[in-house]
């Protein structure tokens, strides 16, 4: 029988220093301890599950204390540098200030690590065990948010496994384990307490040599991994703020910034193959949209932020790029577009980073006009915008023909439906239509569709979920 739990870090951040090392040396603790798991559960015990029985966290704790097997994904050390401010910084004349590093390790979000137990847990201690883990929000220091929750099994094959050298074993890391006989009173030594003791590690711990096998030739190295992400949002400073009828206006200035931070080319930003030429596969890359507050559909409403989404995924450089665009500035090429401030607030999942414009909903209405991607032939107007529609939803989006396309009363005229000079003039201008789509069954999004959906235009909204209240 075994213990596992399952713990997840979102941000893809493990922040931790080692016991015995100066957390100035810039060096994370990997694999993480499982001293520090044993004093997050009873931390986490203590301040958020008080309602527990004692006996049944302190069995369930008792028989942890011994050395797990560890699934873990590929890291990569990284850290950040901070100047705190020194007990005289207000003094007149005085600005010293002292460097701390913060060390971390990055790992694959996506990647869960397992820490296995060979253990035969009562069904009292199980039960408290798993309430206390579901309850832990961060391990090691309050940057590594994680969720935490106990599982049968192992769900997935991590890229390495590290578990207690035999004594004739290779030696890849030395882990502060608990030792046995245990004492739960021991957990509660913090690192100052210890230092003044003159100690290295705490009462009642040992580092025990740790071997790790890598599981597969073709899992990546923490040299080779690089973390990737499907939206970049970003706020708009509140004054001024220019409005949704300029969507193409902005998510231009947008594309363009981040071309001129990323400096070399990039098939995603840009949407065009090295060669030079358009890209006209599936629509994979960046898509720079324009959201407003409360799902307001009227043109004069102001933007308050913008989404950056690529099906096909933005690696780490296009997102450094994003990141570094601080204005979006339009100068005389567009009349009555101010210069925007913008910063980065989320990234990730389109869901998580946009989930007003993911779903699911059976009904979804034009956030910005639907501009139709090639000419009308022999067809009506309504005819041809239900025919494009319909083509690109199941051509692009891979969704279901809808029941209904309805061309909406109002007037597209008011939104901006061409690209800043020299690339089009006024003439450029395309008809375009509001649009309210109806499938059979709730669907997800996004759905953006029809000329110009890279730079704003043919944006839905959903009307029936709860990411549409958000």
């Amino acid at each position: 029988m075994s213990a596992i739990l399952r713990v997840e870090f979102p941000w893809g951040k493990y922040h931790a220093t080692e016991w015995g090392r100066n957390v100035n040396e810039g060096q994370p603790e990997w694999p993480p301890s499982p001293w520090r798991i044993l004093r997050a559960l009873f931390a986490t015990w203590k301040t958020r599950c008080g309602h527990l029985s004692a006996e049944d966290v302190e069995t369930a704790l008792s028989q942890l204390a011994r050395p797990p097997k560890l699934h873990l994904p590929a890291m990569r050390p990284a850290h950040l540098r901070h100047y705190m401010p020194q007990l005289g910084h207000r003094s007149v004349g005085k600005r010293n200030t002292t460097l701390t590093f913060d060390p971390f390790a990055v790992i694959d979000p996506q990647v869960p690590i397992y820490i296995e137990w060979d253990v035969d847990l009562a069904e009292g201690p199980t039960a408290a065990l798993g309430e206390v883990a579901a309850a832990l929000s961060y391990l090691g220091r309050s940057e590594s948010i994680c969720k935490t929750v106990l599982v049968p099994e192992v769900e997935h094959t991590a890229p390495e496994i590290w578990q207690p050298a035999g004594p004739d074993g290779p030696v890849d890391a030395e882990v502060l384990c608990p030792q046995q006989p245990f004492k739960l009173s021991d957990l509660l030594r913090s690192p100052d307490t210890v230092r003044k003791n003159g100690r290295i590690t705490p009462p009642g711990s040992h580092f025990v040599p740790y071997t790790r096998a890598d599981q597969a030739q073709s899992a990546p190295s923490a040299a080779d991994w690089r973390p990737s992400y499907a939206a970049v949002r970003l706020v708009v400073h509140p004054r001024p703020r220019p409005t949704i009828a300029n969507a193409v206006v902005v998510g231009e200035l947008l594309r363009r910034a981040a071309l001129k931070k990323h400096s070399v080319p990039s098939e995603t930003l840009s949407g065009k193959q090295p060669s030079g030429d358009r890209n006209r596969g599936r629509h994979e890359h960046a898509h720079y949209l324009s959201l407003v507050p409360d799902h307001r559909l009227d043109a004069g409403t102001p933007i308050d932020s913008l989404v950056v989404w690529a099906p096909g995924r933005l690696n780490g450089d296009e997102f450094a790029a994003l990141a570094r665009v601080k204005w979006l500035r339009a100068g005389r090429s567009a009349s009555g577009v101010p210069d925007i401030a913008v910063a980065v607030a989320a990234f990730g999942e389109i869901e998580e980073v946009a989930p007003e414009i993911v779903g699911p909903s059976p009904t979804w209405i034009s956030r910005t006009p639907f501009v139709p991607g090639r000419h009308r032939q022999k067809l009506s107007w309504e005819d041809h915008v239900q025919v494009e529609i319909a083509r690109e939803l199941s051509v692009y989006r891979d969704l279901p023909v809808p029941t209904s396309v309805s061309v909406l009363d109002g007037d597209s005229r008011q939104y901006r439906r061409r690209r800043l000079p020299p690339k089009e003039t006024i003439g450029g201008s395309r008809r375009a239509a509001l649009v309210e789509i109806k499938f059979k069954h709730p669907v997800r999004g996004p759905i953006i569709l029809g000329s110009m959906s890279h730079f704003g235009l043919g944006l839905f909204l959903p009307t029936d979920s709860e990411s549409s209240r958000v």
